[in-house]
């Protein structure tokens, strides 16, 4: 009976901690959005208008930055815990990096690309969870002509196209 009620605090303790106090500390992962800051890397913004130029659309765009974020970022199974220090890289630190990025990070860089191109504004866009590999799995919903779609950039690197994100537990 007493490794019931020890289990059972574990369990609780691990889901105040997952879901309450880690969306109290990690950057883009709040109870409420974060907002797009008016300064950008000027490397960014260039890749930003580049993307814009060539768009055309809001559909277009949202396509052209999955392709381009889901190729310079991907999510791994356990460096969410492994590279947990990734979670609180500043924004220039971000943009440089490439290959493993949290969601949180390159959802958030995505934000950016949506809001600063003009195609899109922040009702636009909404974060979204789901709990897979023991945690929070962040992906956005992005309204593109009154449609929702999901966008799950760190996992394009796996093979899920622009629509499409994790489901999965474990």
């Amino acid at each position: 009976m007493i490794y019931f009620f020890i289990i059972l605090l574990a369990l609780v303790l691990y889901f105040v901690l997952v879901f309450i106090l880690s969306h109290l500390f990690i950057p883009h992962l709040g109870f409420d959005d974060d907002q797009v800051p008016e300064k950008i890397p000027a490397d960014m913004l260039d890749m930003i208008k580049q993307l814009a130029e060539k768009a055309g659309s809001a559909q277009h765009f949202l396509e052209l930055s999955y392709e381009f974020l889901g190729k310079k970022y991907r999510s791994e199974r356990f460096n969410t815990v492994l590279k947990f220090n990734y979670l609180f890289k500043d924004l220039d630190q971000a943009w440089q990096a490439s290959d493993y990025m949290p969601c949180t990070q390159s959802n958030f860089l995505l934000r950016i690309f949506l809001i600063k191109s003009g195609f899109f504004k922040d009702d636009d866009i909404k974060r979204k969870y789901v709990f897979a590999n023991f945690v929070p799995h962040q992906y956005l919903q992005v309204r593109v002509n009154e449609q929702w779609i999901n966008v799950d950039v760190g996992e394009k690197q796996r093979g899920l196209s622009l629509g499409k994100y994790l489901k999965y537990f474990g």
